[in-house]
């Protein structure tokens, strides 16, 4: 089923009725990071190449490819009309390669019928990001409760089904359905407002017993219909100015890349409170990408940028491991960095600056907060511990190591802590009574008790509690909305009357950001100051 043709234009999917706009965009470090819509227009009637190119330049589909990446196919019909066998080629269309996380859907005339009365009757839709189907006439059920745009002429009977879905759904801002009666709008008009209404806003992902993008296609052995729907920030309403710094590096004699050979690459967010503040009032958050992640992923999938707009804190984003030809920071490099951003930035507060990273960008915020113990009043980690032994293995980063770090600095350093671990975390396990020596989790967790100078745990007794193996106060499981199979184990350590370590534990969940957790992070931070001159830690 590869597509046939030059880039740039529709072409047939070998085997297929399918056209597939064969665009991989020349995306820059100023587009978006990942997580593009992929686009499957059903059209009302058949198209060829050049019909189906001028159908996307109209609805600027081509546009929004450019800017957020994704794709585009029309799907037209297999005969003259639409029948099952249609279904059955879009289920094997999106379920080829891994896990579809942004499946948008666009039916038109005919194709909107289709969309209507076959394709939203079926588990599909609990697949699907967002549906928009224009002059369609109605279907009688919609499976899953999904986003959807329903316009044009019989678009308020057409709208009932996804209605009904929505209403019976648990409450959530991103499961909306967005009615236009009007028969006078083009079409051009209908889809700009779904685009800005609801198709913009949401992508989905799996990531239930297991971690979503180790799924093939749609298959599921799990059983989960329903896939998670999960929030995109949309900078401009949020009012966030984002930046792309490239800045050259000082130290000639660090490692260097072919291409960009003296560049370091980091990202900005800063909220429209913050950008005129007052000198030393702006906390700032520094965030770390996972292995091999593009440098925006965390700030677009952690939920930190939403949080910023409405808090007032800044974001920086930080291509801290090298990547596409920009130097890899280390420690020093992100310390650097945050010095060029107070200068540049002078309303950043420098007594609170906070750091949460994601897999190997956690393990690296792990390190800070011990080796950079004098700049970060707390970290957070999310899916990443410290492996045990010397270092000289993966991402060398080993627990020997940090903790002789950790028992030289017991008694004379604080910084809080705070762990977020998924249970069915397929990447760097999380523990049960069976497995937890050696694990990476209880490693950190250990390094942060040496360093705060309190009592450090020793072996695990699940009797005590049977996620954690230990005792915490605050112990409760939050509910988190989502989903009744996600919730969260928290618990903390305190030292004297200071919650030092805040750890959660997301029941059922694999290995990746979870957005809620979020602001359960940055409440734990926000108690945490270090005065600048001292070095000490003060809470809140």
């Amino acid at each position: 089923m590869r597509p046939q043709g030059p880039a740039n234009e529709f072409s047939a999917m070998e085997g297929t009725s399918v056209l597939n706009y064969n665009m991989l965009p020349e995306r820059d470090i100023h587009s978006r990071a990942g997580y593009g819509p992929a686009f499957y227009i059903f059209p009302d009637g058949r198209l060829d190449n050049q019909q189906a190119l001028e159908l996307a330049q109209r609805l600027k589909l081509t546009e929004i490819v450019q800017e957020y990446g994704g794709r585009i196919m029309v799907v037209n019909p297999a005969s003259d009309k639409w029948q099952d066998q249609d279904l059955e080629a879009f289920t094997r269309l999106i379920g080829m390669g891994g896990a579809p996380t942004n499946v948008k859907v666009v039916g038109i005339g005919s194709g909107a019928t289709f969309v209507n009365r076959q394709l939203a009757a079926t588990d599909l839709t609990g697949v699907i990001a967002g549906i928009v189907t224009i002059d369609g006439e109605p279907g009688k059920v919609c499976k899953f409760p999904v986003p959807a745009f329903i316009g044009g002429k019989n678009a308020a009977k057409a709208a009932k089904p996804y209605q009904a879905a929505s209403d019976a759904a648990p409450a959530d801002p991103l499961q909306k359905v967005v009615i236009n009666t009007d028969r006078k709008a083009s079409l051009e008009m209908l889809f700009a407002q779904a685009w800005d209404d609801v198709l913009s806003a949401n992508y989905r992902y799996n990531n239930l017993f297991r971690t979503f993008y180790m799924s093939r296609g749609i298959d599921n052995p799990e059983g989960v219909k329903n896939f998670e729907l999960v929030s995109i920030p949309v900078f401009d309403k949020l009012g966030i100015q984002r930046n792309v710094v490239e800045y050259p590096l000082v130290d000639m004699n660090a490692p260097s890349r072919p291409e960009n050979p003296d560049k370091y690459l980091w990202y900005e967010y800063i909220p429209k409170q913050a950008q005129d503040a007052a000198p030393g009032t702006v906390p700032l958050v520094v965030l770390l990408h996972g292995h091999g992640n593009d440098p925006r992923t965390q700030s677009e999938t952690s939920g930190f940028p939403e949080l910023a707009a409405e808090e007032g804190f800044m974001v920086v984003e930080m291509e801290w491991q090298g990547g596409n030809g920009y130097v890899p920071m280390g420690l020093d490099g992100i310390e650097a960095v945050i010095s060029v951003l107070r200068q540049k930035y002078p309303q950043i507060d420098g007594s609170r600056i906070y750091a949460e990273g994601l897999s190997a960008g956690a393990m690296t915020s792990n390190m800070l907060g011990v080796r950079k113990s004098h700049l970060f009043a707390a970290v957070a980690g999310h899916s990443g511990g410290i492996f045990s032994g010397n270092g000289l293995g993966y991402y060398a980063y080993g627990s020997e190591p940090l903790m002789n770090e950790a028992i030289q600095k017991r008694g004379h350093v604080e910084v809080g802590y705070c762990s977020v671990v998924g249970t069915h975390d397929d990447t760097i396990r999380f523990f049960d009574q069976d497995n937890w020596e050696g694990s990476p989790y209880l490693n950190v967790w250990r390094i942060y008790e040496t360093v705060n100078d309190m009592p450090v745990t020793g072996d695990l007794d699940f009797s005590v509690d049977p996620t954690f193996g230990f005792a915490l106060r605050d112990r409760k499981q939050i509910h988190t909305g989502k989903s009744e199979d996600i919730t969260i184990e928290f618990g903390q350590l305190y030292k004297d009357e200071k919650p030092m370590i805040r750890l959660m534990v997301i029941d059922h969940y694999g290995h990746w950001n979870f957005k809620p957790a979020a602001r359960l992070i940055w409440d734990f931070f926000r108690h945490f100051s270090r005065d600048t001159e001292t070095k000490e830690l003060r809470y809140q």
